[in-house]
């Protein structure tokens, strides 16, 4: 063999063993990155929760923004069901500011299985949230 023919098949070989670990690496980095988190243009901050202490449902949500908006919180509390949830009690609340927080209760059938959909509205911008 020739060494033009053996340096291009060596070249070829070194190629084939870099893309393959650069390929390698790029998933690697994609699903090992746990801090990825959506950038928003107009909401800063959201945060819900959904505490169930024996027949009572405790739900909370608040966001906050770099500017002023006009801000919105619709709250569900859903029930599991055979085919999916469906929603129980609905809350709303809006205000033009940089923070809206609301907190709600309601009684609910301890042996049900419950989640908090919250959806959250910033402006133009919205963005659907769920606790269990």
């Amino acid at each position: 063999m020739n060494k033009a023919k053996s340096s291009r098949i060596l070249f070829s070989i070194l190629l084939i063993v870099l893309t393959l670990f650069s390929t390698a690496t790029i998933a690697y980095a994609d699903t090992e990155d746990s801090n990825i988190s959506p950038c928003y243009s107009s909401i800063d901050k959201n945060y819900a929760q959904l505490d169930i202490t024996g027949v009572k449902a405790k739900c909370f949500a608040s966001l906050s923004t770099k500017s002023p908006k006009n801000l919105k919180i619709v709250m569900e509390l859903q029930k599991k069901k055979s085919n999916g949830y469906e929603t129980v009690k609905t809350w709303t609340s809006s205000k033009t500011g940089t923070r809206l927080s609301m907190s709600e209760s309601r009684n609910i059938n301890a042996l049900c299985t419950y989640r908090l959909k919250v959806t959250y509205t910033a402006g133009s911008e919205q963005v659907v949230a769920y606790k269990y």
